[in-house]
């Protein structure tokens, strides 16, 4: 589905476009690839973008990107926290906020002040994260999460979400203000091509090590199909603060050299892993899309994952992928994947992952922010 790319014209005039995210590269999680492949479909079609975001410590100038004083954080050393100082000349005809705290609160005040459309993507269920915020108790973090929300769903003049289960559980309830579905695209060339690291196919899981991803789940599921005389290996690809406890997990599993850490690796790596694999597993259930398992469908993986919010929308069920109802199906499922079945899945991949392209992204945003008044 190769839409939108016809670029400005007369009828349909080049929008500018300022971005506000808390985080960005080279951080490496979802929402800083969908704000990455929104800024190159936007910028292909002949749109200006700019990016406020986090400074991160030896990155490299670019002039699209407003680098913003940040500092570590102790509770989460992965990210920083940026100084909301200062603005710059950019006179843009819409506002784009895609996460709601330091860098988000300064996108809305920009937009209140110079009375510019404001857009939030809902990108996250940052309640599902509140045990990050490790200096209060859960509930008052999860309060914390749903307030910061719910924030900008009252003061946006449009609310973006990845998938239609997440709007469904939101509109009319903690969503009042003009939505669209819109998820997030790729780039379906970024995933050919690559060149497995081994010749013999194993199971893999891309993601961050991260309390609310599951990968424990994952792990005992394969710990069972190795004790049932299973024979591929599982390769665990990125990072995180989970990342040495699930180690010492495999190990108290018995899994041995069958189980292989990489760590965080570069995004042009990711389709040499994949390359490699025969079947991706995923178990998280605090999803808003699933960017990743639309990634594994473009380089031809079929998709073994828990039925949640956001996953059901990334994975055709029985055609490009399979479903099971929770974690305790998880291991019967991943047995059962024989030859002829993956076989069958991975011959849909491709044309399932074609729906998400980075071009029909970008134009569906394109004439939200029109609609909303940005450069009529």
């Amino acid at each position: 589905m190769e839409q939108g790319n016809e670029g400005p014209s007369e009828n349909r005039p080049a929008v500018r476009i300022a971005q506000f995210s808390d985080c960005y590269l080279p951080r490496i999680n979802g929402v800083c690839t969908s704000i990455q492949q929104l800024q190159q479909g936007l910028t292909e079609a002949g749109h200006e973008v700019r990016l406020y975001v986090p400074n991160y410590p030896g990155t490299p100038p670019d002039p699209s990107i407003v680098r913003l004083t940040s500092f570590y954080i102790p509770i989460q050393p992965e990210d920083r926290c940026a100084i909301p100082w200062p603005w710059d000349n950019f006179q843009p005809d819409v506002i784009h906020v895609h996460t709601p705290f330091s860098v988000g609160m300064l996108g809305w005040a920009v937009a209140r002040r110079r009375k510019i459309p404001l857009v939030f993507t809902h990108h996250t269920l940052w309640e599902e994260y509140a045990h990050y915020l490790k200096v209060m108790p859960l509930s008052w973090a999860q309060k914390v999460g749903k307030g910061i929300c719910n924030f900008f769903f009252t003061r946006s003049d449009a609310i973006v979400m990845p998938s239609h289960q997440i709007a469904e559980q939101l509109v009319g309830t903690r969503v009042q203000k003009p939505h669209r579905v819109i998820p997030t695209g790729i780039s379906l060339d970024d995933f050919s091509g690559g060149q497995p690291p081994e010749a013999d196919p194993y199971f893999l899981y891309i993601g961050r090590m991260g309390k609310e991803k599951s990968v424990d789940a994952l792990l005992r599921a394969y710990a069972d199909y190795c004790q049932r005389g299973g024979g591929r290996n599982f390769w665990l690809v990125g990072g995180g603060l989970e990342l040495e406890s699930l180690k010492k997990l495999a190990g108290e599993l018995g899994l041995g050299e069958r189980v292989r850490f990489t760590g965080y690796q570069p995004r042009e790596n990711l389709k040499n892993y994949l390359a490699g694999a025969c079947l991706f597993l995923f178990a998280s259930q605090t999803e808003t899309q699933g960017l990743v398992l639309i990634e594994a469908a473009a380089a031809e993986v079929p998709v073994l994952a828990v039925r949640a919010s956001g996953v059901n929308e990334a994975v055709e069920h029985n055609r490009a992928g399979w479903l099971v109802d929770g974690h305790e199906q998880l291991a019967q499922a991943l047995w059962e994947m024989d030859e002829p079945t993956l076989e069958r899945l991975r011959a849909n991949c491709r044309a399932w992952a074609e729906r998400f392209s980075v071009q029909e992204m970008a134009r569906q945003m394109v004439e939200l922010y029109q609609a909303l008044g940005g450069r009529k």
